[in-house]
C-alpha cells in the first residue's frame, strides 16, 4: 500500500511542476525583434535572417533559438513538432525554391553543393560509399554516382547510375560543385580517408550527358596526400561559392598546420599553384572567391588591440592585389560574423560595438551599402532585451 502511495505523490508532484512550467510559460511572451534600417538600400537584406540565440537567466525559456528579419523574429523552438523546428527557418533556400518548382525530382536531394542549373537543365551529382569494413589495405569498396538531370523544357529527367572502386578506407563522397563544359557534366568531389587519419582527397568526375559514360580523374596537387597514414590530417576547401558557374576552380588545402592554393581548370584539369610571392600571409585568409577575383579578408592591427579590417582582392587574369575594403570603425577584437555572397560582404558587429548591427558592403567599389540594427519592439524592457540577444550566424538562404 505503502508503495502506491509513494507513486501517487510522486506522479501528482509532477503534475504540478510540469504545470507550472507551463503556465508560467504561457504568460511570458518572448520578445520580438526587427531588423531596421539606419541607412542604405533596404532590398539587399531582403529575405534574409539573422540567426542567434536570445538569452534571459531570469526567464523560464533560458537560452531560444532566434531567426530575426525584417518582418519580426521567429523561435523555431517552440513549435510543437520534429518537422517545425528542422523547418524552423523563415528563409527560403535555394532548395526550397527547387522543391516548389520541381517537387518530384527534388525527392531525396539536399547537397546544394551537388546542382547545376542553367535555362534548359536542373542536375545533380551525389556520391555515397558501402560501409564494408577491411583489415586489407589492398582491398577496395563498393561506391555509387547517381546523376539526375531535369529536362525543363520537356518536364522529362534522365537518370545515370555507376558503380565504382574507392579504397578501403574511403568513408564518404561529398560533391563540393557541379559544371556544365562541352554536354559534359563536371563534378569536383572529395574522397575522404579516415581509418588511418583523416585526409580528403579532391577529384574530378565527368559524366557525358550523351553518351552516359563516367570518368574519375583524381587531382594530383603538388604537396597535397591521396592517402592517409597514421595521424594525417589534410582538408581541401573549396573556395568557390555554391552555384558559382565558373571555369576555375580554387582550392585551398590545408595540411600539418599548413596551407596551400591552387588554381584548377574545369574545362582541362591543369592545376597551377597559386603562391601569391610576397602576400603569403594571405593563404590563410582565403574567404571566398567569385568570378575572377579571389577575396581575403584581414583583421587591422593597431596599438589598442584590433580594430577594423581589411579586405584585400586578387585578380587570376592581371595577378594584381588590390585593397578593395577598409574599415577601421568595426571592433573586431571579439567573435565577428560574416558571409559573402557574390561581390557583397555581409558583417554583424556583436555587442561590443553598437549592438547587433549588419552591415553590406560592394567589394567592388568599397562602399558601404546597408547598416541596419537589429532593435526590440518592446518599449518596456528594450535595452535588456537587445543585451540579451547574441546572435552568431547570417542566413542568406544561400545554404
Amino acid at each position: 500500500m505503502r508503495k502506491y502511495i509513494v507513486t501517487a505523490v510522486l506522479v501528482v508532484f509532477s503534475v504540478i511542476t510540469i504545470g507550472t512550467y507551463y503556465i508560467q510559460a504561457s504568460q511570458e511572451t518572448l520578445p520580438n525583434y526587427k531588423l531596421t534600417t539606419v541607412q542604405g538600400d533596404a532590398s539587399l537584406v531582403e529575405g534574409i535572417a539573422l540567426h542567434g540565440n536570445y538569452m534571459s537567466k531570469d526567464s523560464v525559456f533560458g537560452i531560444e533559438r532566434a531567426y530575426i528579419t525584417t518582418n519580426g523574429t521567429d523561435y523555431p523552438d517552440e513549435k510543437l513538432t520534429i518537422s517545425q523546428r528542422l523547418n524552423g527557418r523563415p528563409v527560403k533556400t535555394q532548395l526550397d525554391k527547387w522543391v516548389d518548382q520541381h517537387r518530384q525530382f527534388m525527392r531525396g536531394k539536399n547537397n546544394l553543393a551537388g546542382f547545376y542549373e542553367n535555362q534548359d537543365i536542373l542536375a545533380y551529382v551525389n556520391g555515397t560509399v558501402d560501409k564494408q569494413q577491411s583489415n586489407d589495405p589492398s582491398a577496395k569498396k563498393n561506391a555509387k554516382l547517381s546523376i539526375s538531370v531535369l529536362n525543363k523544357k520537356k518536364d522529362s529527367t534522365q537518370e545515370i547510375r555507376s558503380d565504382i572502386n574507392v579504397d578501403h578506407d574511403v568513408s564518404d563522397i561529398f560533391v563540393q560543385n557541379v559544371q556544365l563544359v562541352d554536354h559534359q557534366l563536371v563534378a569536383m568531389v572529395s574522397l575522404n580517408h579516415s581509418a588511418k587519419g583523416n585526409v580528403s582527397e579532391p577529384h574530378i568526375i565527368r559524366i557525358n550527358l550523351t553518351t552516359k559514360e563516367i570518368t574519375n580523374e583524381p587531382l594530383a596537387l603538388p604537396g597535397a596526400k591521396s592517402e592517409a597514414a597514421n595521424g594525417d590530417d589534410q582538408f581541401v576547401w573549396l573556395a568557390n561559392q555554391y552555384l558559382d558557374h565558373t571555369d576555375q576552380w580554387i582550392l585551398s588545402v590545408s595540411k600539418d598546420n599548413h596551407r596551400k592554393a591552387y588554381q584548377v581548370d574545369v574545362k582541362t584539369g591543369q592545376i597551377s599553384p597559386l603562391a601569391f610571392q610576397g602576400h603569403e600571409m594571405l593563404l590563410n585568409n582565403i574567404m571566398n572567391a567569385y568570378g575572377q577575383k579571389i577575396y581575403f579578408l584581414q583583421k587591422a592591427i593597431s596599438g589598442k588591440g584590433d580594430m577594423g579590417f581589411t579586405v584585400i582582392s586578387y585578380d587570376l587574369v592581371s595577378k594584381e592585389y588590390k585593397t578593395t575594403l577598409k574599415n577601421t570603425n568595426i571592433d573586431l577584437s571579439e567573435n565577428i560574423t560574416y558571409v559573402f555572397k557574390q561581390d557583397y560582404l555581409y558583417i554583424v558587429g556583436h555587442k561590443n560595438f553598437k549592438g547587433n548591427r549588419l552591415y553590406v558592403f560592394n567589394l567592388t567599389s568599397g562602399n558601404l551599402e546597408f547598416e541596419g540594427k537589429v532593435v526590440s519592439t518592446e518599449a518596456a524592457n528594450q535595452a535588456e532585451d537587445e543585451a540579451n540577444m547574441d546572435l552568431n550566424y547570417i542566413d542568406l538562404g544561400q545554404f
